[in-house]
């Protein structure tokens, strides 16, 4: 179970470095227009550190991913977790940094804390999760706290907000616990959905295993009854073609046509039962169902028993085939069973029409 886990792990942490990527650049761009552009005031120098910070971060953890894939010696999924909370802690703190120096909880961005602890609910525990939510509410509680009651400043968002709501109390503590209830409900939510696609995917898994079983005995009883068909069929033939031979005694033109019918339909019946055996030996051992094959041979092989019909039931058959058809791949049995069934249907239909007798 835990060998299953490591891809999905291994992609949450790429992922999360790719993501990162994007927002070390989104955060370069935008606070190069914020304070140029729109002349919204932000801390710029120090946005721009914090930049740097979790540009060398992520170069960080792109390297420990790289080792931690090619040591196979330790619990890599054991690793690759402690790597995805290194990760999302160090996202949350410079995250407050960022912040704290464009408007604190003034700031909009205060919203990207849900999107940790939604990652954080898809990969950890509920414990945990709860935990990542508490180490949020935390970081934001301190910060709007200490630029309340200025013991740390307060970079105002000029030109963007006017208000000085960070020093009103009710809406700092309001804001908190507006925060901690969306938190506890995104925690909860992301759990319950997941759970629910686990369950999902554990049912689906389970089904899929039971019908696969069911195949494997249904193919293995195919298998078994064909066999014994198979050799039923050549007991008939070996006695057909004896009373074929005149071996028995001559026969009158109707006997031997007759003889000669119901050989022809055996033979045909024997090649039927071969094709069912192989494609039934290659279902149960998992082998591929496409091979190369001749599509003449498959149609004239095919059109053997309808000529046969045809000519019992009155109905000209005629066959043509162009010289230019030749070797293909795919899967003859498919095939060989389409076309027999669009040619007996197409008898049947006639027959049923009653245009011919």
């Amino acid at each position: 179970m835990e060998e299953k886990l490591v891809p999905a792990h291994i992609f949450f942490v790429k992922w999360f470095i790719r993501i990162r990527w994007v927002a070390i650049a989104v955060l370069l761009v935008s606070n190069y227009i914020v304070n140029n552009l729109l002349e919204i005031s932000v801390e710029e120098i120090p946005v721009y550190i914090l930049a740097a910070v979790l540009l060398v971060l992520n170069i960080l953890h792109r390297i420990l991913l790289k080792k931690i894939v090619s040591d196979k010696t330790s619990n890599i999924t054991k690793r690759i977790k402690q790597e995805i909370h290194f990760q999302i802690i160090t996202d949350l703190i410079i995250l407050t940094m960022i912040l704290h120096y464009s408007g604190g909880i003034e700031n909009p961005l205060i919203l990207f804390y849900f999107f940790h602890l939604i990652i954080a609910s898809s990969i950890f525990s509920t414990l945990e999760s709860y935990l990542y939510a508490a180490f949020a509410l935390i970081l934001s509680a301190s910060m709007g706290i200490l630029e309340c009651f200025g013991v740390i400043p307060h970079y105002q968002l000029e030109g963007f907000i006017t208000h000085d709501l960070y020093r009103n109390i009710l809406y700092v503590f309001g804001t908190g616990f507006v925060f901690a209830c969306t938190s506890v409900m995104v925690v909860g939510l992301s759990h319950m959905i997941i759970y629910r696609s686990i369950k999902s995917e554990e049912t689906y898994v389970k089904t899929n295993i039971e019908l696969e079983n069911k195949d494997k005995l249904k193919n293995e009883y195919v298998l078994r009854v064909t066999h014994d068909i198979k050799g039923h069929v050549a007991a008939i033939m070996s006695c057909l073609e004896v009373v074929r031979s005149k071996s028995t005694g001559s026969l009158n033109e109707a006997q031997e046509e007759f003889t000669n019918r119901a050989y022809n339909r055996a033979d045909l019946l024997s090649g039927f039962i071969k094709d069912l055996l192989n494609l039934t030996k290659k279902r149960l051992k998992h082998d591929k169902e496409i091979e190369e094959f001749n599509l003449a041979d498959l149609i004239n092989k095919v059109v053997l028993p309808i000529q046969t019909l045809a000519k019992d039931k009155s109905i000209d058959f005629h066959l043509y085939l162009d010289k230019s058809i030749g070797n293909y791949t795919g899967n003859p049995y498919t095939l060989e069973e389409l076309y027999s069934n669009i040619l007996f249907n197409a008898i049947n239909i006639l027959l049923l029409r009653g245009i011919l007798r």
